[in-house]
């Protein structure tokens, strides 16, 4: 006896699959705040998945809205010049 799907079960296969696809999204989005430069397939993936997902699209917009406040209003302290070369040196006087 064959089996079959009934709606729910499809309707719980493809929100299961655009689960996956908007957490595909979100890994992108997370590369790409910190500073990462995607692949050529995530970017176009991520360009056409953003076309026709209107929640990934909201949550977009949101991340670059909230990015954008915080490279207005906090900004990038720099690290002091000093800092590799004092890390190392307590590296190495830890090994003795």
């Amino acid at each position: 006896m064959a089996s079959k799907s009934t709606p729910n079960q499809q309707g719980a296969a493809a929100n299961t699959a655009a689960g996956a696809d908007c957490e595909r999204v979100n890994t992108i989005l997370d590369q790409l705040i910190v500073g990462q430069d995607p692949t050529l397939e995530d970017e176009e993936y991520f360009v056409n998945h953003a076309e026709d997902c209107s929640p990934c699209f909201d949550s977009i917009d949101k991340q670059r809205v909230f990015v954008d406040f915080l490279n207005q209003y906090v900004g990038r302290k720099g690290v002091p010049a000093s800092l590799s070369a004092n890390i190392m040196a307590r590296v190495q006087s830890e090994k003795v």
